[in-house]
């Protein structure tokens, strides 16, 4: 039939619109561009402002680059010459540009120079979510994802290998530089002296721009060597010097721990940090002081009427960590639900494990006296104290009646009888036991799991975070950030 009578929709994308739209109309309403676009609109710019100069060429609107930087990262976008792909292609990032187009190397420049303030906005588009209702502030969980650093593993050296690395680049610089002499002279009698010979294969052309990289380097490796010689380390990465071997779900891999301090609520990130301990412990109070800041900003009234939960699990756990939450700063702000791990189920060298009838559990304090009773009803009389790796411990024991006991052997096989030592910070993990023990202790503590478990999950499974593009500890600190207001803004 006839091109008129075909059953389609008429269609010609040619046709010139006389009123165009808002771009934002081509977008469906609850598209998540509109929801960044929103926030950020918000969002106070004066740090960024402040860094603009009067002079010279005007930079792109603030407002524009912290846009397209966070719909990227909550779309899993993360390089800047990907943003400037889809600046071409994709309404949403068009349509919160505004239609301009800054290139890849603009738009890398503005999160390089703003990554602090990245991480204030961070907190502002905190606050709106917390005006929203996302947030209750009640229990928050404290958890950490190890992070691949942006570093080949393979680039990590100690100071012998530095030392060889760079005599070896020595002597490349030597030949490069007798070749780099009889090519320049070789050029200028092919093309005369004035011409530039671009159409020279690139290597050839590049030798004098090759050499000045390479004596860069060897500039850049003795400044590593320095580093590793002012830090306790044995090995330090080329490519991040920061970074270190991290063990993460059963793997090791160059990298850094993630911390997050999740809500309940709706798993909101009230605070992030990033750090390159190889374990957990010494983030526990630190992160713990970021969220309480952070809750402060949130609401300047706060008066702490009900002490917030903070959630953890073992490894952040210590005798001095649970000290700390003692001070007078914590009092009635915080109160933790942090299990107690580590070396009280087994007791070193005896081999009584929680279950066994002579765990140091079974023995009985005597406050008046400072003395223990053992399960047969002997006592164990205060010996002296020692310090082990910072931390006080006291002994007791008994000389003269564990030898004719009819369970010597079983409880102890030490001549000298069964001594128990008690660390300072024992009674302050007992009573976190007895915590943990309750209904409303094990109730509290569950919604660690489904708290703190979908919001990490979320970040890796849905949103592909697994490393970090940038290198050094500050640049990264800002990245993850940047994540985490991506996944709050999803949420």
């Amino acid at each position: 039939g006839s091109k008129m009578s075909l059953n389609v929709r008429e269609y010609d994308n040619k046709q010139l619109l006389l009123f165009p739209p808002s771009i934002g109309d081509y977008l469906p309403y609850n598209d998540l561009a509109h929801v960044v676009d929103e926030a950020v609109d918000t969002i106070d710019l004066t740090p960024y402002y402040d860094k603009i100069s009067n002079v010279g060429n005007p930079p792109y609107h603030p407002s524009l680059m912290i846009k397209i930087w966070f719909y990227g990262y909550a779309t899993r976008v993360y390089s800047s010459r990907k943003i400037e792909d889809k600046l071409h292609k994709d309404v949403s990032f068009i349509y919160l540009a505004g239609m301009q187009k800054p290139d890849f190397k603009a738009i890398a420049e503005f999160r390089r120079k703003n990554l602090s303030e990245l991480g204030l906005s961070f907190i502002e588009i905190l606050q709106i979510c917390h005006q929203l209702g996302l947030t209750s502030l009640g229990e928050i969980s404290i958890d950490s994802k190890v992070m691949k650093a942006n570093a080949s593993a393979d680039r990590t050296y100690t100071d012998e290998d530095l030392t060889k690395e760079r005599e070896n680049i020595q002597k490349v610089v030597e030949r490069y530089l007798e070749e780099a002499g009889q090519t320049d002279i070789g050029e200028d009698l092919i093309y005369g002296k004035h011409r530039r010979g671009d159409e020279l294969p690139e290597d050839i052309y590049d030798k004098k721009t090759r050499v000045q990289k390479i004596k860069r380097i060897q500039e850049q490796l003795k400044q590593v060597q320095e580093r590793l010689k002012q830090s306790d380390r044995k090995k330090i990465n080329l490519t991040d010097n920061d970074a270190r071997f991290q063990k993460g779900s059963g793997k090791v891999m160059l990298g850094y721990r993630a911390q997050v301090a999740v809500d309940s609520k709706n798993q909101i990130i009230v605070a992030n940090d990033v750090t390159n301990q190889e374990n957990d412990c010494s983030q526990l109070t630190p992160m713990a002081d970021k969220t309480l800041e952070n809750i402060v900003r949130l609401e300047p009234e706060a008066r702490f009427e009900e002490p917030v939960k903070i959630l953890a699990d073992g490894g952040y756990c210590s005798g001095g960590n649970l000290a700390r939450f003692e001070e007078e700063r914590y009092k009635g702000k915080v109160e933790p639900y942090i299990p107690y791990t580590n070396s009280d189920t087994k007791e070193r060298g005896k081999g009584h494990d929680v279950n066994s009838p002579f765990h140091r559990s079974k023995f009985i304090y005597n406050s008046e006296e400072n003395s223990f009773t053992c399960p047969v009803g002997k006592k164990l009389d205060y010996c002296g104290k020692y310090d082990s790796h910072g931390v006080l411990y006291h002994t007791y024991g008994n000389r003269k009646d564990c030898k004719n006991c009819g369970y010597f052997g079983e409880c102890t096989i030490n001549s000298k009888g069964r001594h128990i030592s008690i660390s300072e910070y024992q009674p302050l993990v007992d009573k976190m036991r007895r915590k943990l023990r309750t209904k409303e202790g094990k109730d509290i503590y569950g919604l660690r799991k489904i708290t703190v478990e979908p919001a990490l999950g979320n970040m890796s499974h849905n949103m592909g975070f697994r490393e970090f593009l940038l290198r050094g500890l500050h640049k990264v600190k800002g990245e993850f950030s940047l994540m985490c207001t991506a996944h709050n803004l999803r949420k």
